[in-house]
Order: C-alpha cells, then sequence, then structure tokens
C-alpha cells in the first residue's frame, strides 16, 4: 500500500512554510550571502531553508520521519539513483542552455558568483557546500515537507509543483529550467523509494557532477588564469549554442539511461501507484484562505524576476542558490 500523507501537513501549511522560507530567503539570506559566501550558504541551507520545514513539521504534531520520509533506501535503489542523477544532469544542463540562449538575447548574461575550485581543498569545501548542504536541506524542505503537503493533488500534480516552487525559490531566471527538471526527477524517485534519502542523494550527484566538472575545467592550463571579468565576457550567445551542440549530442544517450533507471526503481515499487487527484490545484488556489502565502510568494518572485532582468547588463547576482 502507498504510504500517505497523514494529514496534518495540509496544502495551506505547504504555502504558509514556502512563503516563510522565501522571506527569509530574500532578506536574510542576501544579508548572510553578501557578507561571506561560505557562512551565508550554510546560514541559508541550514537555518532558513530546512530548520523552518522541521519546526513546521513539528508545530503541526506530524512526525519528522514519517511525513518527511526519513525511511531507508535499499541499494539496488541507490545505485540507480546515481546513475540516473548523472545522466539527468546532462539532460538538465542541455534545457538549461537552451533556455539561456533565448535569454541571452536580452542582453549579456550574469556570471553567479558561485566560486569555481581550483585546488583540491577548494573543490571539497564547494562540494560540501553545494551538493552537501543543498542536497540535504532543500530535499527536507521541498521533497520532504512541501510534496507531502501537495499530495492530495495526485503524484504527478504534486510532483511538478513542487518542481515549479523549487525552481522559483532560485530566484534566478538564468536558472529555472534545470532546477523544475531536476526537481521532477527528484520527486519522482522519492514518491517512488518513499524515502527522502533518495532525493537526497540525486541532488548530491547532481551538484556534485556540476562542481567537479567546474574543478575539472578550471583545472586546465587555459583557464587557470581567467579572471571572473573574462570569464563573463565568454559567455555569448555563439558559446550557448556550442556547448548546446555538444550536450545536444549527449541527450540521447544520458536520456536513454535516465530513462531506464527511472523505469527500474518504479518497477521495483509496484506500490507506489499513479495516485489519483483528490483535488483540484486550481480550486485549491481559487480559495484566498489558502493560497495568499502563494500569491504573496508569486508577487515577490515577479519583483525578483523584473530586478534580475533590469541586472543582467551589469553582471551581478543579488542571490546564490
Amino acid at each position: 500500500m502507498e504510504p500517505q500523507n497523514s494529514g496534518r501537513l495540509s496544502f495551506f501549511n505547504g504555502n504558509t512554510l514556502y512563503m516563510t522560507v522565501m522571506i527569509l530567503f530574500v532578506t536574510v539570506g542576501y544579508i548572510a550571502q553578501q557578507r561571506d559566501f561560505t557562512s551565508g550558504i550554510l546560514i541559508t541551507e541550514f537555518l532558513l531553508i530546512a530548520l523552518p520545514a522541521i519546526i513546521f513539521t513539528k508545530s503541526n504534531g506530524a512526525s519528522v520521519k514519517k511525513e518527511l520520509r526519513f525511511n531507508s533506501l535499499s541499494f539496488i535503489d541507490a545505485l540507480l539513483v546515481i546513475v540516473a542523477a548523472v545522466s539527468a544532469y546532462f539532460v538538465a544542463v542541455f534545457i538549461n542552455l537552451v533556455a539561456e540562449i533565448f535569454i541571452s538575447m536580452m542582453g549579456d548574461l550574469i556570471v553567479p558568483d558561485i566560486p569555481f575550485a581550483k585546488n583540491l581543498k577548494e573543490y571539497l569545501l564547494l562540494l560540501f557546500l553545494i551538493a552537501g548542504s543543498a542536497g540535504i536541506c532543500e530535499e527536507i524542505l521541498f521533497r520532504g515537507f512541501i510534496l507531502r503537503s501537495y499530495e492530495k493533488l495526485g503524484m504527478w500534480p504534486g510532483i511538478i509543483i513542487t518542481a515549479l516552487l523549487f525552481s522559483m525559490l532560485h530566484l534566478n531566471i538564468q536558472n529555472m529550467a534545470a532546477p523544475f527538471f531536476l526537481g521532477i526527477f527528484l520527486g519522482f524517485v522519492v514518491y517512488k523509494t518513499n524515502s527522502i534519502y533518495a532525493g537526497m542523494l540525486g541532488h548530491f550527484i547532481n551538484n556534485g557532477v556540476s562542481v567537479t566538472w567546474g574543478y575539472v575545467i578550471m583545472s586546465l592550463p587555459f583557464y587557470r588564469s581567467i579572471s571572473a571579468e573574462q570569464l563573463q565576457g565568454g559567455v555569448t550567445t555563439q558559446s550557448l549554442v556550442g556547448a548546446s551542440v555538444f550536450f545536444g549530442l549527449l541527450l540521447p544517450f544520458a536520456g536513454t539511461i535516465m530513462v531506464l533507471c527511472l523505469k527500474a526503481i518504479s518497477d521495483r515499487h509496484p506500490e507506489a501507484a499513479f495516485r489519483k487527484s483528490d483535488e483540484s490545484f486550481m480550486c485549491l488556489l481559487k480559495n484566498i484562505r489558502l493560497s495568499w502565502p502563494l500569491l504573496i510568494c508569486l508577487l515577490i518572485f515577479i519583483g525578483m524576476m523584473i530586478i534580475e532582468i533590469m541586472l543582467i547588463t551589469n553582471g551581478k547576482r543579488l542571490i546564490n542558490f
């Protein structure tokens, strides 16, 4: 039998938590990351993202272990998630490159302030910050609390809406397509395995491949002396098209492996059937009493995207996520 929400984590609970995290993110998170990248990321991930999710769970009288799916993950499932996540990374990069090509037509793209590792010490630090902390904390919030609170909408609506909220919280118009795809991927493996550890592992692998890719690139002699300004100047529509062609050639191979792994995970868990919707998302959204926190988040998101577009010309990110 498919594990279901006990009812303690509701649609309104998920919306309220999401609003709380977004407000903390654009205020405290912004200040913390401006002062220091390392401590800012840790504060953002553990105190502003994961901690509120745990507090909200406990305050609603729910079990953190049960509701957030802290259930064991089998060795076979873990292997399948790892292989699928590596393959999904290349699919996600291709999707994001295509989106960036269109965005680049509006002006110069902004290079994120997230540093690249140039030595082993920096690599391990970034692996912990970007892959480890994000993989743990963001999964607790999204594939833990929010996915659970949206379960009554059905499997796919819950997964897709959670993925959309996940991509929105990045508050980066240049980096929405990949997180949205990744959110769907992670939501599927968490739902099927009924284990938040599947999401954490997949998230860690995805971000870890990204950090490793950057480390390998920066280790090449040509890139060692490149400054941020030079890197900024190299991000052109032409370079994005070239990169998209490269990843596009890998897409059939990577996509096939990913789909086969996801099918294997699904076949191993027939009890996690495709649950039909008990309620309509649009009906819930029209209920202002339940949806007002989400509407506030939408206004914040639109405002931040307007600022983001305006800042494309000066090459500075507001918040790293």
